[in-house]
């Protein structure tokens, strides 16, 4: 469906999985001028960990000293503000609080981050805690706070990292499921089963798929862990219950269930951390646990507001980020265990990558994807020009969250074409407030099928096989 492939296609780099880490690495290798290719079976990018997590840019007090996780936090979330300036998107310094009853592990957090080379940390108590977070449990006597900690839009930020790699030449190629590599010489040749693409060099970011295409290339396996985590998504009408990230203690299975303001005006509550399949499914036992892990901390939290739930799974090998030369196949670049701060390291991750493959980490100034239009956010006076110039942009599609007819065909206009409603609701947010779609999806589905030149039964709701329309109730 989105493929444009032809058995010529070689390219000097080829990288399997189009996640944040994956589009981050793409967009540095094309802005750098390589020839580059970007290859995943789903039929949009960000589909898998990229779109199911906490939105979080961490500070990284977290993280082990002398870590990879440590190194590329710290320096992932310096990088943070100019790549959003640079994308056109919106990033907000919220800070983020740690807290809980034991002090000297609080202090050991701080010693951390400082070791880690975090800056802006600070231990509250008593009075000066309760002015922060009024809202918090007032049995929670302490809180290690981190003024450098953002919220942004993870799956934004890989759709236009992604487009950014295709307006400085590199090619995506998508519903492209690898089943066969085979390498004669020093040219690797990636299959399908019908397409093929030629590479000089393989970067393997599937994430959960990792050992399915180490197994076809030959590199190393490592034995993933899969842990899923759940989540809450209230409306916007609770967008005050909290100005920060709030956090409890970590624990070995992670960060723990936190409460956060999105950059979009909902509160996330999650997640959970259970060990699972490499499949998302939302089960009573995870959501109860959020619910009361979260309520421990914060006892106003409103679930009764809850516009929808989701889940996410994050691979775990080991301690640490895998991202290596491979040892068994010359040419290859491991990229395994990217759990979290997987997301805030996502820009220092490609400039590491980059140096593995001996390539100059200072990427020049490069064309840039123009802005998308966020109609809602704007002054009316810039909404009546929206509006004059062209008319679309006065149709509203989506009542909920304000979207309006242009803005969902300007996002079937862009660099990376989308064939499915998840598509252009990560892209517009068609469909992510209240009512979830209930009144505007009849019409996300006529749009995108008529900009795709497809019938309204070809339409997925994301991925091959979840076609919305199956059959008619009467002939028109």
């Amino acid at each position: 469906m989105m493929k444009n492939t032809n058995n010529n296609d070689m390219f000097d780099y080829v990288i399997v999985g189009a996640g944040i880490v994956g589009s981050s690495i793409f967009s540095a290798l094309a802005r750098s001028g390589k020839s580059v290719c970007m290859i995943d079976k789903a039929l949009d990018v960000g589909t898998g960990a990229a779109k199911a997590n906490s939105g979080l840019v961490h500070a990284g007090f977290d993280a082990k000293p002398g870590t990879l996780k440590a190194k590329l936090n710290v320096l992932g979330n310096k990088m943070y503000p100019l790549e959003a300036k640079r994308l056109g998107l919106s990033i907000k310094k919220t800070g983020a609080y740690v807290v809980g009853n034991d002090k000297e592990k609080l202090e050991e957090l701080l010693a951390r981050g400082k070791t880690n080379g975090v800056d802006g940390l600070h231990l509250l108590s008593g009075s000066e805690l309760k002015a922060k977070l009024p809202m918090l449990n007032p049995e929670i006597k302490y809180a290690l706070f981190a003024e450098n900690a953002y919220v942004i839009s993870p799956y934004m930020f890989t759709i236009c990292l992604a487009e950014e790699g295709i307006v400085n030449g590199g090619r995506v190629v998508l519903g492209f499921d690898a089943k066969r590599i085979k390498k004669h010489g020093d040219i690797f040749t990636i299959s399908d089963g019908f397409d093929e693409i030629k590479t000089k060099y393989i970067i393997n970011s599937s994430g959960a798929g990792y050992n399915e295409i180490a197994n076809m290339i030959g590199s190393e396996i490592y034995e993933l862990e899969f842990r899923r985590g759940e989540y809450f998504v209230l409306d916007s009408t609770e967008k005050n219950l909290v100005p920060s990230t709030v956090f409890p203690l970590p624990s070995k299975a992670g960060k723990g269930v936190l409460v956060t303001p999105t950059v979009d005006g909902n509160i996330l509550v999650g997640p959970s951390s259970q060990l699972s399949d490499d499949i998302t499914k939302t089960t009573a036992e995870g959501l109860s646990f959020v619910r009361s892990q979260a309520s421990n901390m914060i006892p106003s939290i409103n679930f009764k507001k809850t516009i929808r739930i989701f889940s996410g799974i994050r691979t775990v090998v080991g301690d640490d980020f895998v991202i290596e030369k491979s040892r068994e196949m010359p040419n290859v670049i491991n990229i395994a265990g990217i759990c979290s701060p997987g997301l805030s390291a996502a820009p220092a991750i490609a400039l590491y990558v980059l140096n593995l493959l001996g390539l100059d980490t200072k990427i020049p100034a490069a064309k840039k994807i123009k802005p998308y239009v966020a109609l809602s956010s704007l002054p009316v006076s810039k909404k009546n020009e929206l509006i004059a110039r062209n008319p679309l942009y006065g149709k509203i599609v989506c009542k909920c969250e304000g979207i309006s007819e242009g803005e969902i065909v300007d996002a079937l206009s862009r660099p990376l074409r989308v064939v499915s409603v998840d598509g252009i609701k990560r892209r517009t947010r068609t469909g992510m407030g209240r009512c979830q779609g209930g009144f505007c999806l009849s019409k996300t589905i006529e749009l995108i099928a008529k900009k795709n030149n497809i019938t309204l039964f070809d339409v997925v709701k994301e991925n091959k096989g979840s076609n919305i329309i199956v059959s008619g109730v009467k002939k028109s």
